[in-house]
């Protein structure tokens, strides 16, 4: 069985690289310092229950992804898939908005 510490800090740098977010981006979302993200990732803190809801609500996930241990492969492609089906939705939707305003210009 793997360390708390050891799942926490491969499933947090793995969804946050999958959302594309540095250290410095998570660590201003959730209003932390990004020495401290740094340091969950190489298991030197592990962040109170405070701040795992923060991180939680920043990348996204459910509690258990944080802490799932053989990285479930299923549902990090699950993840992975949502997360660029919203990337491509956010696309659309601004072509849209600015297809409309170009349109009114005329």
């Amino acid at each position: 069985m793997t360390d708390i510490r050891t799942l926490l800090a491969q499933n947090l740098k793995k969804y946050r690289k999958i959302l594309g977010f540095s250290q410095a981006s998570l660590a201003e979302k959730i209003n932390c310092s990004t020495t401290f993200i740094g340091n969950i990732e190489i298991k030197k803190r592990f962040p109170s229950a405070q701040y795992l809801n923060r991180i939680i609500k920043a990348l996204g996930v459910k509690p258990a992804d944080l802490f799932a241990d053989g990285g479930d492969s299923e549902v990090v492609a699950q993840f992975n898939n949502l997360h660029k089906r919203k990337v491509q939705l956010e696309k659309d939707v601004k072509k849209a908005i600015s297809k409309v305003f170009n349109e009114s210009d005329l």
